[in-house]
């Protein structure tokens, strides 16, 4: 005789798993210092990802796709479903940064920010 048929038995294992990983997270002790250097390795990252030149090459991704589009959209309307995923993949690559920095509290450095602190104004 089987008390939890197949489905029962997953919910119960998402419900613990989630206990458990709420009960970590909760009491959890925050460290101050960075173990693995992962703090610095996520900021050049970002920081990359956040670059002029990253922007520039993904607007012409994000212009030459949106003209794709248009001109392959006269002869098959089908196209458009297949536009539509790379538009907004590229749209969110050249928001990654800012999403990224929003979530993680990183202030991105740039070149006038830079220059300002160093008092080259």
């Amino acid at each position: 005789m089987k008390i939890f048929n197949s489905s029962m038995g997953k919910r119960v294992f998402l419900v613990l798993l989630l206990l458990c990983t709420i009960t970590a997270i909760s009491f959890a002790q925050p460290t101050t210092s960075d173990a693995f250097g992962l703090n610095s390795k996520v900021k050049i990252l970002v920081d990359l990802v956040n670059s002029p030149w990253v922007k520039g090459i993904a607007f012409i991704a994000l212009v030459v796709e949106c003209i794709a589009m248009i001109t392959a959209g006269r002869q098959e309307p089908g196209m458009f479903k297949k536009f539509v995923p790379w538009i907004a993949g590229t749209i969110l690559f050249m928001a990654a940064g800012t999403i990224t920095s929003k979530f993680l509290n990183i202030s991105t450095t740039t070149a006038t920010s830079t220059s300002t602190e160093l008092g080259l104004d």
